[in-house]
């Protein structure tokens, strides 16, 4: 019996190397797109990553992702300081700042990152 799925499989030449192409492309397709969402999660928290320093995140109570730029009130800020055990804490400013381009190219953007570190 499966000398003759085997032979129904490979009697049409073309058929065969167009099922054999479809798969491998399918593969590929999914390995990329495996790949391109790695890299998404892996993006959206290098921020956090990247500073070193705290030991504990504070975000604005409506804030619904990390990417949403909600700065922090004062009177928040005020009231984190005023916790025992808080060393420091600063508000971390995050933004999208559009540097001017010239000529017909629009303007590109750049991405700013700043906290004042106290030690």
């Amino acid at each position: 019996m499966n000398f003759i799925a085997l032979k129904i499989l490979t009697g049409d030449r073309a058929k065969y190397l167009g099922l054999i192409f479809a798969i491998a492309f399918c593969t590929f397709l999914l390995e990329n797109q495996t790949s391109i969402f790695a890299s998404i999660l892996k993006r959206t928290g290098s921020q956090i990553l990247d500073v070193t320093d705290a030991d504990v995140w504070v975000m604005d109570g409506k804030t619904e992702y990390f990417e949403q730029t909600k700065a922090l009130k004062d009177t928040d800020l005020t009231r984190v300081r005023g916790v025992n055990g808080v060393e420091w804490a600063v508000k971390l400013f995050k933004g999208y700042p559009v540097a001017p381009g010239h000529g017909p190219v629009s303007s590109p953007h750049v991405f700013c990152s700043a906290s004042t570190t106290r030690r």
